[in-house]
C-alpha cells in the first residue's frame, strides 16, 4: 500500500503540475477548481492500474469516481468559460504579490493534491482490498451514491439555467431542488462520497 501511496502522490503532483502551468499560461488560478474533480479520476485510475482488484466492486467504484470526476470537471469548465477569474482567486493574487506564483504553486495546487489524497483513501481502499461478492449493502450504496449525483448535477443544471435567465439577475433561486436546500449540489456531493 505504501508503494501506490508513493505512486499515486507522484501522479498527483505531476498532475498539479500541469494544472499549474495551465494557470500561469491562462493568468487564472480558479482552473484549479476544474482540476479537482480529475485528480479523484487520476488516483482511482492509478490504484486500479497499480494493485487493483478485478471484481466488480472494485470496477464499480473506478466507473463512479471517474463519471462523477468527469462530470464534475465539465461542469466547472463550461460555467467558468468566458468568465473573468474567480474574485477569491484574483484576491490571493493581489494579496500575494510578488510571492504569488510560488504561493499559488503551494497552497493552491500542492494543497489541493495533497487533501485529494487524503479524501480519495477510502476510494483507493476499495479499489485495491479484496472483498464479498456484491452484496445488498452494495445495492443501497449504489442508490444512495446515485442520489447524491443527481442531487448535484441536476443542482448544478438548474442554477446554471437560472443564471442565464436575465430576468434572474440579483434573484437568490428558491425554485427546482434549491426549494428544498439552500445548495443541492453540496448536498449531492456530500451525499454521494
Amino acid at each position: 500500500m505504501l508503494k501506490l501511496f508513493f505512486v499515486q502522490s507522484l501522479v498527483i503532483l505531476m498532475y498539479a503540475i500541469i494544472w499549474f502551468i495551465v494557470a500561469v499560461f491562462k493568468n487564472r488560478n480558479d482552473v484549479a477548481d476544474i482540476a479537482w474533480g480529475g485528480g479523484f479520476v487520476c488516483a482511482a485510475v492509478t490504484a486500479y492500474i497499480f494493485q487493483g482488484i478485478n471484481e466488480t466492486r472494485a470496477i464499480l467504484v473506478l466507473a463512479l469516481v471517474i463519471t462523477w470526476g468527469m462530470r464534475l470537471m465539465l461542469h466547472i469548465g463550461i460555467r467558468n468559460r468566458g468568465k473573468p477569474e474567480d474574485h477569491r482567486y484574483k484576491a490571493w493574487r493581489e494579496e500575494w504579490g510578488s510571492s504569488y506564483l510560488f504561493r499559488s504553486f503551494l497552497q493552491v495546487f500542492l494543497l489541493q493534491g495533497f487533501l485529494l489524497l487524503v479524501i480519495s483513501l477510502p476510494v483507493t481502499l476499495a479499489i485495491t482490498r479484496s472483498g464479498p461478492p456484491l452484496n445488498v449493502l452494495d445495492g443501497i450504496g449504489f442508490c444512495i451514491w446515485l442520489l447524491g449525483f443527481l442531487f448535484e448535477a441536476i443542482g448544478d443544471f438548474q442554477l446554471l439555467q437560472f443564471k442565464k435567465d436575465p430576468a434572474n439577475k440579483g434573484r437568490i433561486m428558491n425554485i427546482g431542488l434549491w426549494r428544498y436546500t439552500r445548495h443541492p449540489n453540496y448536498f449531492g456531493e456530500v451525499t454521494l462520497w
